[in-house]
């Protein structure tokens, strides 16, 4: 079969090369017949369709999401500093009831901690550090301050950190070690300076309490001691040698410190005064002997077990995300790629040669193989590089935990070993008191005798000494608790700073380049979807109920294209056109085919004067005719000029003869004329009915490109005096909606026959 001649002014006809190139194959469908793609898939077709604009602005789009992510989730400077706090205060003092101390723990672990981000705290730091970038920058640094600021601490442990995260590493620092030195200064020294000037009141209450019991006694009594004839050893007259009170103590320095002498008369004076002082303490000291090892077997079992961890981290096999990531590295995407091509290479050879001992193939079988112990050794030493880091990050903890917990044993060994030594000496001078049988056991003794008759000022005398008794008591009980390590001690100030979270930042990072490919494809897809344009056979066939009776593959625009394959693909469519409509329709009597389109530029003007080339050249006596008057287009197809035509005949300026023009492959051409305002009006009624009359009279077939069915009155009235009526859709030019309402005012004129003709299709569509 001969296809549709584009002929030139030439004599001869033009060549197949030259001919009409239409879109893609297209084959006849059924009417109704749903889409080969399902919906769930047209996205993918979108995709397909616009990818090269998706990548380029996509590119454009994530690498500036990407640069904005990396910028906002940058990662940290974290610098952290470490307070411990004893679980039982490292004092003499208050024993009356220990395990209350051990009770209260978790109660002053958070006290302490919610006082480190307390306002006077915060304020205190701020003083030091106001100078300070990233304080500077702040608007309220307190509340910036209490809303970065981190302070946790474990169950069970002693340790508190204090963490604080900045973009700037010396900042991190700085912050944190002035929040530490604030807390120490404003907390733990505050409580200090408050027990030194209890101190200070407790001694001021003895003077006064000495001074009164020396103006209430007949005489004063020198206190039996080790230098009975120091001055300061006095006591109150009158009263016997075992119940002279304490001596006085020296006064505290004027700085207010008090040091730490030892006084081991006034002690043992205290103890014999009240020996439950001496018991309370072996008491306590007893409980700590027996609470101190149970609690170093606990960090002992502790530290095998974390020392367990250590050895299964350095002896755990790579992990299946070490090994994923290793897949996903571009060293090993390169290897791989280059081993596969490689490996084809052989294969190609090996099979072309068949015989695999020829020293070429040998030598390509020696390649692929080191490029497979390569691809191997790069993978392992990606491996070991990506485990590593991962190892030395859990190493890192338990080592860190192992750490606090070796400090704890040491220091609860250390406890351990002076409460011995304590309990040792406070059980020595316990067994060396006076029982209350004994020859001079003083307060003892005395209470055992019988009761003495009362005298007012005797009592008087006994109760001012109690209270002196108590003071000295008091006094001595509190300079211990000074001397006495705080309950909070610094044990690490701020560390060196280190960024950590990166893996935060680059997964935003990457998240934000591919949501610019995201957004494109997105914006894509909800275009095509509401722009609704002909993407394929199946959009036609689903648009309308009309049957599909062209498919042609390629579009008119690339008519021009020196592809002779091409060509020839788009003939033999038209020609498959031309058998449908000369057996369906031609057979059964119809004369008249109109062709037209939704819109204009949807390729009629190709399909009609195709069709009509197709038929003339088959044997039939066809005419075409150009009823696009206002945008006509078939004298360019012909290669003729657009001269006297259908505007003419239509106002009476000539007749039919003298418009005709004839082609060398026998198709006789009747162009559109000059439009004018009195050829429209003429387009419809007893003009355009007598027309159309006298064009059917001599010819066989007569083809008419009319107007856009949609955009022209005139293409309604040419239509309905027609038999057969040709929509054309043409792919990614056509919209279904606009397809379905011109099928639908087709179907209103009841016209006896119609159909689709898709142009565009692809290769396989056309086979249909």
């Amino acid at each position: 079969m001969h296809g549709p001649s584009f002929a030139t002014p030439a004599v001869t006809p033009a060549p197949a090369h030259q001919r009409p190139l239409p879109p893609r194959p297209g084959g006849v469908g059924k009417p109704g017949a749903k889409s080969d793609e399902g919906n769930g898939l047209r996205f993918l077709t979108y995709l397909r369709l616009h990818w090269l604009m998706i990548l380029f602005c996509g590119t454009l789009i994530g690498a500036a999401g990407a640069y904005v992510a990396w910028l906002l989730l940058a990662s940290k400077f974290e610098s952290y500093a470490l307070l411990q706090v004893s679980s039982v205060p490292a004092t003499v003092a208050n024993q009356n009831n220990p395990n209350q101390v051990r009770t209260d723990f978790v109660t002053y672990l958070k006290t302490t901690s919610a006082l480190i981000k307390s306002e006077f705290v915060l304020n205190a730091a701020l003083r030091d550090i106001k100078d300070v970038p990233t304080i500077k920058a702040q608007k309220d640094p307190i509340k910036y301050l209490d809303e970065e600021l981190v302070v946790i601490w474990q169950d069970g442990s002693e340790v508190i950190r204090i963490t604080f995260k900045s973009h700037e590493p010396a900042d991190a620092k700085q912050i944190v070690d002035a929040v530490q030195k604030a807390f120490m200064s404003e907390v733990v020294m505050k409580d200090v300076k408050e027990k030194q000037q209890f101190l200070k009141t407790v001694e001021d209450s003895q003077l006064e309490m000495r001074k009164i019991l020396l103006l209430k006694s007949e005489k004063p009594l020198i206190a039996k001691g080790p230098n009975p004839g120091d001055p300061k050893m006095v006591t109150a007259g009158g009263i016997p040698d075992a119940m002279a009170p304490n001596p006085l103590p020296p006064l505290a320095p004027a700085g207010g410190a008090v040091p730490a002498v030892a006084l081991p008369g006034a002690l043992d004076l205290v103890h014999r005064i009240d020996p439950r002082i001496l018991v309370n303490k072996v008491a306590t000291l007893q409980s700590e002997v027996e609470r101190l090892p149970v609690t170093i077997n606990d960090g002992k079992r502790r530290l095998a077990l974390l020392q367990q961890k250590m050895d299964a981290v350095k002896t755990a096999p790579i992990s299946q995300g070490t090994l994923d990531a290793v897949e996903k590295d571009q060293d090993i995407i390169v290897q791989i790629l280059t081993y596969k091509q490689a490996k084809r290479d052989y294969d190609f050879r090996a099979r072309a040669s068949g015989n695999p001992n020829v020293p070429a193939i040998v030598d390509l079988k020696l390649a692929v193989d080191a490029h497979d112990v390569k691809l191997n050794k790069l993978r392992k030493e990606k491996a070991e590089i990506i485990e590593s880091g991962r190892r030395i990050g859990e190493a890192q903890k338990i080592a860190n935990e192992m750490e606090d917990l070796i400090r704890s044993l040491q220091r609860y060994q250390e406890q351990l070993e002076t409460s011995k030594v304590l309990l040792a000496k406070s059980e020595k001078q316990l067994t060396e008191l006076p029982l209350p049988t004994e020859k001079g056991s003083g307060l003892l003794q005395a209470s055992a005798k019988e009761p003495a008759p009362y005298r007012p000022e005797e009592s008087d005398l006994d109760s001012t000494d109690g209270i002196y008794r108590r003071l000295v008591q008091q006094y001595y009980l509190t300079q211990m608790e000074l001397n006495s390590p705080t309950r909070v001690r610094v044990l690490q100030t701020a560390s060196a700073p280190t960024q950590k979270d990166k893996k935060k930042q680059v997964i935003g990072t990457v998240f934000a380049a591919l949501m610019g490919f995201a957004v494109m494809a997105l914006g894509v897809i909800g275009f095509e979807t509401a722009s609704k344009r002909v993407s394929g056979l199946g959009d036609v066939k689903t648009a309308t109920p009309m049957p599909v009776v062209g498919v042609i593959p390629c579009q008119p625009l690339v008519l021009n294209a020196k592809d002779p394959t091409k060509y020839a693909s788009a003939n033999e469519a038209i020609d498959k056109l031309r058998t449908y409509v000369a057996q369906s329709w031609l057979a059964r009597g119809a004369s008249t085919i109109a062709v037209t389109s939704p819109l204009s530029e949807e390729g009629k003007a190709f399909t009609a004067f195709g069709l009509a080339s197709s038929l003339a050249q088959s044997g039939y006596k066809t005419l075409v005719v150009d009823f696009d008057l206002r945008d006509p287009q078939l004298h360019d197809l012909a290669g003729l000029p657009n001269q006297a035509g259908v505007c003419e005949l239509l106002r009476g300026e000539t007749d039919l003869r003298s418009t005709l023009q004839y082609l060398p492959s026998g198709l006789h051409l009747l162009p559109a004329g000059k439009w004018s305002d009195e050829a429209r009006k003429a387009a419809t009624g007893e003009r355009l009915e007598s027309l159309m009359q006298k064009l059917k009279g001599p010819y066989d077939c007569v083809v008419l490109h009319g107007h856009a069915l949609l955009t022209a009155a005139e293409a309604v009235e040419v239509a309905r005096r027609c038999e057969v009526v040709l929509v054309c859709a043409c792919y990614r030019e056509t919209t279904t909606p606009l397809l379905k309402r011109a099928a639908e005012r087709v179907a209103t004129m009841e016209i006896p026959h119609s159909g689709i003709v898709y142009i565009g299709a692809t290769e396989r569509e056309a086979l249909c």
